[in-house]
């Protein structure tokens, strides 16, 4: 994949097949540590320990569409390339936790991409899915919810994402 929104967009995937109705996604950038962290927790089916170890397998999915489950392996990969790492958290019937950390200065990491657009893609494909985003740079944080306000519509975006 060329940038990290399309990973994240991946992740989230995978969330909404799960059965996810809540997705969580942070981005965050310590300048001073050159580190960029980005976690994307839900609230689907979750995983066994053994679903976990097997979902970095890129011979392993669930899908029923092809026989190869290539997105947590890259994006692991791609981690890992760029001095950092990959882990995943999850539990059965309460919801899995990615979270993969990055070198902002290393030579080969990708650029976030258009995650404006991406999240547009995420919301306008799971309309039923409450979405929260929190991207932080050295401590000053953007967020946006597409969780309905009390009068039961879609809240706007005070800040979008990244801009």
């Amino acid at each position: 994949m060329k940038d990290l929104s399309m990973h994240i967009l991946d992740i989230v995937e995978n969330s909404t097949r799960a059965g996810a109705r809540h997705v969580s996604i942070e981005v965050g950038e310590d300048t001073r540590k050159g580190i960029m962290t980005i976690t994307i927790t839900d609230d689907g089916r979750g995983m066994t320990d053994e679903e976990v170890q097997r979902a970095l397998d890129p011979f392993y999915t669930k899908k029923t569409e092809r026989n190869v489950g290539l997105g947590l392996p890259m994006f692991k990969r791609t981690a890992e390339q760029c001095g950092g790492s990959l882990g995943i958290q999850s539990k059965p019937c309460v919801g899995t936790r990615v979270q993969a950390t990055f070198m902002l200065n290393h030579i080969d990491l990708p650029p976030m991409g258009d995650l404006n657009e991406t999240l547009c893609v995420m919301m306008a494909g799971n309309p039923d899915v409450e979405f929260d985003v929190k991207y932080t740079v050295d401590g000053i944080e953007e967020c946006f919810s597409s969780r309905e306000d009390s009068a039961g519509s879609k809240k706007p975006p005070a800040i979008a994402p990244g801009s």
